[in-house]
């Protein structure tokens, strides 16, 4: 592989890894259950929406996206060095 090569590649990495910290930000903040508690409490139809929050944090924790994102900040910092 030559240097310019290397450097695409990081370059495309470093890129990649943004996007995916900028979904699981995104991802992390719609999983905020007293929110949407707070938001439908008053609401006729509040037991759909606080069953459709409770189903996405079954999916993936917010735990799991916040290690995920740390991770990735480690990975973007050694890239960087």
């Amino acid at each position: 592989m030559t240097k310019n090569q290397l450097i695409n590649v990081i370059t495309s990495l470093k890129v990649d890894l943004k996007y995916l910290k900028r979904d699981l930000q995104f991802r992390l903040d719609g999983n905020d259950v007293e929110g949407t508690n707070e938001k439908y409490k008053d609401d006729e139809h509040k037991y759909a929406a606080q069953s459709g929050v409770f189903q996405a944090m079954v999916s993936m924790d917010n735990d799991a996206f916040k290690r995920a994102m740390e991770s990735i900040d480690q990975m973007q910092q050694d890239l960087g060095k």
